[in-house]
């Protein structure tokens, strides 16, 4: 089976998550980051789970999960420590057409959870279609290293280049000529080793632009 990739935007969704162990942390604390609606549903809970529950105004149920806790949710995490239970929980989904992801069963799981790499507003996703997270994992620390924070500063950058030079450039092609002599040019490195006076003077040669302009809401004088 193939999976599809995906982003998908789960903001103020209704996300519960069956299990209240480490494996249901991790979901959770992803959720958190995506701004779900989230409801934990087991009969014991770990510390670290009530704890981002009281901060993050989650509701937690301690008790077993029930089919009909599914009404009116968009996805699902079955995270218990029950095979059975957690096949059951796929099932309830699979007949209310609810998105579904089960920890221990990827063929019972509608979506897998890639392994990720993030810097900023930079999301590198690596996934292995469910055949091994080891594998995820052990790739997602090697290039953990090749990705710091200067490709977060590159992403603002552009994302704010881009809104100016729409506005300033009507061809498109002029426009991705600049973009593409930017990307090709020293700035990353010059970032990366925080020489932001020879990152500044190329993003200006290039684009016309100063650098401090590009990284803040102020105009540049």
């Amino acid at each position: 089976m193939k999976y599809y990739p995906i982003n998908l935007n789960i903001k103020d969704k209704k996300c519960l998550v069956a299990g209240g162990g480490f494996v249901a942390l991790r979901k959770v604390i992803r959720l958190v980051e995506c701004e779900a609606s989230i409801r934990i549903i087991s009969p014991e809970i770990i510390s670290q789970l009530v704890e981002i529950a009281k901060k993050e105004t989650i509701e937690l149920l301690y008790r077993k999960i029930r089919s009909d806790d599914l009404h009116d949710a968009f996805m699902i995490f079955a995270a218990t420590n029950d095979t059975d239970v957690n096949k059951s929980i796929s099932q309830w989904a699979l007949n209310r057409n609810i998105l579904c992801n089960n920890a221990d069963q990827p063929d019972e799981s509608d979506f897998t959870l890639p392994s990720i790499i993030e810097q900023g507003d930079l999301h590198i996703t690596i996934s292995t279609n469910g055949k091994s997270p080891a594998l995820s994992k052990y790739l997602r620390k090697r290039l953990q290293n090749e990705f710091g924070q200067e490709y977060a500063t590159l992403l603002g950058m552009m994302g704010k280049l881009r809104k100016i030079l729409t506005d300033e450039i009507s061809c498109q092609t002029d426009r991705q000529r600049i973009y593409h002599s930017l990307l090709d040019s020293s700035i990353l490195h010059s970032l990366k080793m925080n020489d932001f006076i020879t990152a500044s003077n190329t993003c200006e040669e290039l684009t016309g632009h100063c650098l401090d302009e590009l990284l803040s809401t102020q105009d540049c004088s």
